[in-house]
């Protein structure tokens, strides 16, 4: 009696449901722990990215100090002691422009096959031992770059661009894929997105700070000492993954029945497989091509394509067009990446969490993940004898069919709604700042073009939901590869366009551009979508 009064009140109840819950306590354990190893993740990568930052400004001084250095050593130059920057000449200007350039693409291609090889580690050896390895070998190359700085001249450029190969094994890109792993892999199905929008925010704090520190450390103490301290810094962030992260396995340990993609090349280049165009079973048994995921990495390398620039933009138009100086620029950069920091850390996850809430309601049906759910003629659990399955005579086992455990996978539309509309409030905006016109309104565009952040992180949250949890690291291996791509792009197509409107004097129409772009990776965006509710994915 007392059950049939529980089953009153309670419909959810069935015959199959265990009497005593084992999941509530188990799950807010669960729940306390990935919130916590959550923060010690954010708190990795502020660290990481401090790190990576502080060289970056001492990066474009000291390449600048030894080509000068190598330019004065040749006995038909001499310094001019009367000069108040000796090394303002245009041979040593073009000479520096070219070494930051073959710095800047060598890092991008080593960067590339980093993402590689990380995704590779990860598989191999679990996420924490990547993340290690990761930080661990920017050390080693911070060791050798220091010995390049100490070297000076040609010899010491040469170094610092040889020491990028180490980028290969351990570096920026593959740094973002371990902890973006490592954080899909803590948080429940239903926070990713939003965990995912605040790991990019403390990347974008740690970096900020790091521009920071390393230009005042390196006005302070001299060009070497950014250099010195950031070799101390990743061996501490080393240390700390080692000691306060939790130990996974690799994926095929956790689950052996995961698809994992075929041993050797296939598996390594596995995250550019996941853009390909996907079928799947409708529910009414025909067949779909799905280009949900081919679509929505376009539309990313457009946004980032059209983004990316946005900062290098900033300072080339505030230096050409209000003469600002290096501390301007830097603190204008500086509130750009604090700001989108701040966004993204704070805001972003509210935005999502009340998105979803608003265009799908806790009321609602949910809308369930179609990856391995069974359709509604395999729901029907059989209560006549005469429709019982088979038992073998011989007393041999035989799999029971339980009662349908449902899919704790939901799809939350509202993740790629945001990615799109992000992307066309940050070409709107872009956009306006055609019209600056003093050099205080270039701030306030800094100022509030972080508002439009979170195309990523939503992308990101998005893939991982389009794909099986089987191929988490090759989605989010393959959002950040084009990622990776359009960036690359970018610096080439933009640099070339803000050089050919520099010459007829119309660079703000950069800005148009910029928007133009965007607007387009929106259009892209709009025909992303997921696959039909009900369907399943078709295993070749």
């Amino acid at each position: 009696m007392a059950v049939f009064e529980e089953s009153k009140r309670r419909p959810d109840v069935r015959e199959t449901t265990p009497l005593l819950s084992r999941t509530k306590s188990g799950e807010r354990r669960a729940g306390s722990r990935g919130f916590s190893v959550q923060w010690l993740l954010m708190l990795c990568a502020f660290l990481v990215s401090l790190s990576f930052g502080i060289t970056q400004v001492p990066m474009l001084f000291v390449m600048r100090v030894m080509t000068c250095d190598a330019y004065y050593e040749h006995p038909r130059h001499m310094r001019d002691p009367l000069a108040k920057d000796a090394c303002a000449k245009h041979e040593v200007e073009a000479s520096t422009a070219r070494s930051i350039a073959l710095l800047g693409g060598s890092t991008t291609l080593f960067g590339l096959l980093n993402l590689l090889v990380t995704g590779w580690t990860i598989k191999r050896l679990g996420v924490k031992r990547a993340l290690i390895i990761q930080i661990f070998w920017p050390a080693v190359r911070l060791l050798v770059q220091n010995i390049g700085v100490s070297k000076g001249s040609s010899a010491g450029v040469l170094i610092l661009q040889a020491s990028q190969i180490i980028t290969i094994v351990g570096g920026p890109n593959g740094y973002v894929l371990a902890l973006n792993s490592f954080v899909a892999d803590v948080v429940e199905h239903e926070g990713r997105t939003g965990a995912l929008g605040r790991l990019q925010g403390c990347m974008l704090f740690g970096a900020a700070v790091g521009f920071l520190i390393g230009g005042l450390i390196g006005e302070a103490f001299g060009i070497a000492a950014p250099f010195r301290i950031t070799v101390i810094l990743f061996l501490l962030s080393c240390a700390y993954v080692a000691a306060c992260l939790p130990s996974t396995p690799p994926p095929e340990e956790k689950d052996s029945r995961a698809d994992q993609p075929a041993n050797g090349l296939g598996r390594f280049f596995g995250p550019l497989r996941i853009f390909a165009p996907q079928k799947w079973t409708l529910i009414d048994g025909r067949k779909s091509t799905q280009f949900g995921a081919l679509t929505l990495g376009l539309g990313v390398f457009l946004g980032i394509l059209a983004t990316g620039y946005i900062p290098t933009l900033l300072q080339m138009y505030a230096t050409d067009e209000f003469e600002f100086g290096t501390k301007a620029n830097g603190w204008l950069i500086f509130m750009y990446y604090s700001l989108r920091g701040f966004f993204l850390s704070f805001v972003f996850p509210r935005i999502i969490s009340v998105g979803r809430n608003w265009l799908e309601p806790s009321n609602a049906t949910p809308t369930t993940s179609a990856e391995n759910e069974p359709f509604l003629s395999e729901l029907h659990i059989p209560t006549s004898p005469n429709k019982i399955g088979h038992i073998d005579p011989m007393g041999n086992d035989v799999e029971l069919a339980g009662p349908p455990q449902p899919d704790e996978k939901q799809t939350f539309a509202f993740d790629l709604m945001y990615a799109r509309f992000s992307l066309l409030l940050d070409g709107a905006m872009t956009g306006l700042a055609v019209f600056v016109a003093q050099d205080y309104q270039l701030y306030i565009v800094a100022a509030l073009l972080p508002v439009a952040a979170g195309t990523a992180a939503a992308s990101k949250g998005t893939i991982l939901q389009m794909l099986p949890d089987s191929q988490r690291v090759d989605a989010l291996s393959g959002i950040t590869l084009a990622e990776n791509i359009a960036r690359l792009s970018t610096t080439a197509v933009f640099g070339l366009v803000f050089a050919a409107l520099a010459e007829v004097g119309k660079i703000p129409l950069v800005f148009v551009c910029n928007a133009a772009v965007a607007l387009l990776g929106f259009t892209v965006l709009l025909f992303s979508r997921f696959p039909p509710n009900g369907s399943r994915r078709v295993d070749l």
